[in-house]
């Protein structure tokens, strides 16, 4: 759910930008100056407009390859017996994964953080996993 709103929110931001780009663009044909300087001047907006997009669209791809890596790390985690996975929390951030939570001994740590280096998508794990007592 917090995907969808975020898309839609990124959606919003970029038509934003382009109506108003396109908004002074139609300001500037429209005020007398020259063909030559305006069709200039277009050609540059549409280039700044199309770098803004680009740039918003990497920041989703990251926001939703990291909420698909966190995903995955759940599901892998679920699959195997033995290892609670309520009690393990996981945050994906630009591709590194963040554990934090309970185990009951060294062996589960380290069989979790083997079964997140597993997951496609994950560059690092970092892991503040403690062992019950």
């Amino acid at each position: 759910m917090k995907n969808i709103k975020f898309t839609h929110s990124l959606l919003a931001v970029v038509l934003g930008v382009v109506l108003i780009s396109g908004n002074a663009l139609a300001t500037e044909i429209f005020s007398g100056k020259s063909v030559e300087s305006t069709g200039h001047k277009i050609d540059k907006s549409i280039d700044n407009v199309g770098k803004k997009i680009d740039n918003s669209l990497q920041n989703a791809d990251t926001y939703l390859d990291d909420s698909t890596i966190t995903a995955q790390v759940k599901g892998k985690l679920l699959e195997y017996k033995g290892i609670n996975s309520n009690d393990i929390s996981v945050k994906t951030e630009k591709g590194v994964v963040y554990l934090s939570g309970f185990v009951k001994n060294k062996l589960q740590a380290a069989q979790i953080a083997e079964i997140v280096h597993g997951v496609k998508g994950v560059r690092a794990v970092k892991s503040t996993i403690e062992i019950k007592k």
